[in-house]
């Protein structure tokens, strides 16, 4: 079989970026085939991560045709889109890889992000809720904050859990922002600070919650004659798995029973390795509760114990559990409400040893684990070098 690999990959993230929709993907474009070595014309394969955070709502009407014409490519023997949210980045930079293998492409960009900004500048309409679902369900807000919030209040009624032990693990991604300068939020917080941030929505508080901004993330998939043109290290894929719960959450009869471990324990048998095989890991983390959740899923934590990992482990580049060492997407920000490709681009960063103060010594495998929506969906990947 043909063997394929991550050659280049670039991310922007920006606060409010005046720039447009596609300018931001024409630089991450631009940049990851620099590193990547090969030029447009070479690529022939594309995976859009699906988005509402466009400039205007046309945009989101055959996206990726839109993207392509944009970026000059012509035919393509590929294309692929994802929607279902943050975890669509790992879905499709797995699709990708095997598309490659399978010679369906050679080189594949693999595109996701938005602007966040727009929606604070236009508010959130009615239009972005499908009518017939609030008519039919009676759902009057189907906003995420609000329906973490509700995991995370059952899991302390379940589990005894404190808030003071989901607010260690905000302060443990602070305390890893630090060191990267990219980072939106650097100063160092306290459990304390983080109690008495306001509150959004019960229990969930300000420092709990990550915050949309702008921006995109690319990644570069090519097949083993032109991976040698990379300026990094050809990075694998040695395991992936997903899994999908598409209910609501008010349908499920245990909101606290994820399709993480199925998806996270696909992805190590395929790698053939076990969690302390692995040298670092990224986790899905819009909200605190989600970080709980997937320390268990993964292995890390025993279920009903997650709340309190952060409390006996420290997360920075040097620990045993090197955990969201760039400090998360709860420091760097959201781009398009999805943290998928920041958490992916970070891996690889640290995979290509180019991390700088916050480099993971010898990292050689990363976990990288994403959760989509309500936690209606869960993809892990496990990269190699």
């Amino acid at each position: 079989m043909r063997k394929a690999y991550i050659t280049g990959f670039h991310q922007v993230i920006e606060k409010e970026s005046r720039r447009s929709f596609f300018e931001l993907i024409g630089e991450t474009v631009q940049r990851t085939l620099e590193m990547g070595g090969i030029s447009i014309d070479e690529v022939d394969g594309l995976g859009i991560v699906h988005t509402t955070a466009v400039d205007e709502r046309p945009i989101r009407i055959m996206l990726a045709n839109q993207v392509a014409n944009y970026l000059g490519i012509g035919r393509l023997r590929y294309i692929d889109v994802a929607e279902f949210g943050g975890a669509s980045f790992n879905a499709l930079v797995y699709r990708a890889v095997k598309a490659v293998e399978n010679g369906l492409a050679r080189a594949v960009l693999v595109i996701g992000g938005g602007k966040s900004s727009v929606f604070r500048r236009r508010g959130i309409d009615e239009g972005l809720v499908a009518r017939n679902y609030v008519s039919t369900h009676r759902v009057i807000e189907f906003l995420p904050t609000s329906d973490y919030a509700m995991v995370a209040l059952r899991y302390s009624h379940v589990y005894n859990a404190t808030d003071e032990g989901r607010a260690m693990i905000a302060v443990r991604e602070r305390a890893n922002a630090r060191y990267n300068k990219d980072a939106i939020f650097r100063e160092p917080i306290s459990v304390a600070d983080v109690l008495n941030s306001p509150m959004v929505s019960y229990p969930l508080r300000l420092l709990e919650v990550v915050m949309p901004v702008d921006g995109m993330s690319t990644f570069l998939i090519v097949n083993e004659s032109l991976a040698g043109k990379s300026k990094i290290t050809p990075i694998s894929i040695l395991g992936y798995g997903e899994a999908h719960d598409p209910s609501p959450l008010f349908d499920r009869d245990d909101i606290l029973n994820t399709v993480i471990p199925i998806s996270a324990g696909k992805a190590l048998s395929e790698a053939n390795i076990g969690i302390n095989d692995i040298d670092l890991f990224m986790l899905y983390d819009a909200y605190t509760i989600m970080v709980v959740l997937e320390l268990e899923g993964i292995g890390l934590a025993e279920k009903g114990l997650g709340w309190r990992f952060a409390e006996y482990h420290d997360f920075s580049p040097s620990s045993t559990y090197p955990i969201n060492v760039n400090g998360g997407s709860l420091n760097t920000g959201q781009p398009a409400y999805m943290s998928g490709g920041v958490i992916l681009t970070e891996a690889l960063i640290q995979l290509s040893g180019m991390a700088g103060e916050r480099q993971v010594k010898g990292a050689r495998r990363a976990l990288v684990n994403a959760i989509g929506g309500i936690l209606n969906h869960s993809t892990t990947l496990v990269l190699g070098v």
